[in-house]
């Protein structure tokens, strides 16, 4: 009956849009998969594209020869990108505009003189403020420092410490904060992130998941309470998913993406230098909110995160391995465009995407089985719906209101627009409107803070007539109170009191 209603309403509003001539959405023709948003509903709608898929580069086309499982990109601040081509052991530095190679680091000198390769490597980072380049040499079991120069500054392996009880050291990604500690994430390592500072010393682990209270977890805290030791030793421990991979923003806050996570919390996190995750509060679904069915391959897909990428705007772009989606959302989590899929097409991805990096409006997705670079340039509607997030989230809330209009024009089911739209009119102070906005939004929390602006500018516009009536009421309350006492005094006594005062007498 649900659905039915849903769908009716559907048609209905669609009737209403076209009536006041708002265009329905048209998928974009060029891509080569089903563009899709969740509407007010929170169900998969066909959508405007965003993003387009332009083009698909590979390692001939950049003159450095075919690359070979590629694991990783980075972009600089002069904005040249380094290619982790994992297979053949190197980084290829390629141009801004993605048509050439222009350096390749795959040895490097070691302060003793002796010359070190590198062995899959899996993570690089370069950074400004430090003015080095950090590797995950995962095959060699360390993290590299050198200068751009290719020399090596530290060569950081298994922490001699107490606090690292684990065997092994395979860091895959590594970031680097503007006071030069390097975060790196290791294989098998459920802790958090291992942390080092400036001088590449072991200072503990960084952004933990945390376990999920499930019913089983609960059950199994109990049980330990009065288990014995063997019985301790023999049972299943339940431990908190490993971080998959990271990225950190201009004021230091390092983002991270589980791709197993028991936690929705901790699918995503943007944790502060405290190691507390800011996102926790946030009533935001990272990738699709439910598992999606693929009629092309008949299969299942739930989201598994394997990369985040945080462009110099705040907007996130994470990317989903099973399903070879990009899903963008901006500093809120408010979710702004889907892009890819899983196929052989331009916009598409194999079994093993691995990493997705940003340079302006442009989005770029590594692919480690086709070993291809796809560049993602924005559309006019993804122009139109960044500039309205844009305005609104600078304070600008009346300008953000014409580009959220002609996003409504273009894609009536865009959800994001009547949230804006709500919210811009409730700061205007046009509570009636702000709450037809949030109602069409499905958005309780929108509506109810509309509707408390409604009530207050009411009471205040009708305050002589709403204190005349509470006057009236308490008057008119008096009134009865004395009418019936003075009534119940003049009532005949009943037989009982007549006989009691005769008994008295």
């Amino acid at each position: 009956m649900q659905k039915k209603f849903k769908a009716i309403a559907s048609v209905m509003c669609s009737c209403a849009l076209l009536m006041t001539g708002t265009v329905l959405p048209v998928v974009s023709a060029e891509e080569h998969y089903n563009v899709y948003n969740y509407d007010r509903w929170t169900e998969a709608t066909p959508s405007q594209a965003g993003y387009e898929a332009v083009r698909a580069v590979r390692g001939t086309d950049l003159g450095c020869g075919e690359m070979d499982v590629i694991q990783d990109i980075f972009r600089d601040s002069e904005n040249q990108f380094y290619v982790v081509d994992s297979g053949n052991g190197r980084i290829v530095v390629v141009d801004e505009t993605f048509t050439k190679a222009v350096k390749e680091y795959s040895e490097f000198k070691d302060e003793d003189g002796s010359t070190l390769t590198l062995s899959s490597p899996e993570g690089v980072f370069v950074s400004e403020d430090t003015g080095y380049m950090y590797i995950a040499d995962t095959g060699n079991s360390r993290l590299l420092v050198t200068d751009m120069d290719g020399n090596v500054v530290k060569n950081i392996t298994r922490p001699d410490s107490t606090l690292y009880e684990n065997e092994t050291f395979k860091p895959q990604k590594v970031v680097v904060d503007k006071a030069g500690n390097i975060y790196s994430v290791l294989n098998n390592i459920t802790n958090g992130a291992a942390f080092f500072n400036s001088d590449g010393e072991f200072q503990g682990y960084y952004g933990a998941n945390a376990v999920e209270a499930t019913a089983e977890v609960v059950a199994g805290y109990f049980w330990n309470l009065i288990a014995t030791d063997e019985m301790r030793a023999n049972s299943s421990r339940n431990v908190a998913a490993g971080i998959t991979n990271f990225d950190i923003d201009d004021e230091g806050f390092v983002f991270t993406v589980t791709q197993s996570s028991s936690s929705e919390s901790d699918r995503v996190k943007k944790v502060n230098p405290s190691g507390v995750n800011l996102f926790s509060g946030l009533e935001a679904t990272f990738g699709d909110i439910a598992s999606m069915y693929d009629a092309a391959t008949n299969q299942t897909f739930s989201t598994k995160l394997v990369d985040i990428d945080v462009d110099d705007i705040g907007r996130l772009n994470c990317l989903d391995m099973e399903t070879g989606r990009v899903f963008q959302y901006d500093e809120d989590g408010n979710l702004l465009f889907i892009m890819g899929t899983r196929s052989d097409q331009l916009g598409g991805f194999s079994l093993q995407p691995t990493a997705v990096e940003t340079l302006g409006s442009n989005i770029y997705v590594t692919d480690g089985l086709k070993d291809t670079i796809t560049i993602f340039e924005e559309t006019d509607f993804g122009e139109i719906v960044h500039e309205a997030v844009g305005l609104y989230n600078d304070g600008y809330y009346e300008e953000a209101l014409e580009p959220w209009y002609e996003v409504l024009r273009r894609d009536g089911n865009y959800r994001a627009a009547y949230v804006g739209i709500s919210s811009a009119l409730l700061n205007k102070g046009d509570y009636e409107g702000a709450m037809k906005y949030a109602e069409l939004a499905e958005s309780s929390i929108q509506y109810n803070k509309a509707f408390e602006g409604y009530r207050s500018e009411w009471l205040d516009s009708h305050f002589t007539l709403v204190a005349a009536v509470v006057v009236i009421l308490i008057v008119l309350y008096i009134v009865y109170r004395h009418y019936k006492k003075k009534n119940q005094k003049k009532q005949p006594k009943n037989l009982v009191e007549m006989l009691h005062e005769g008994e008295e007498e």
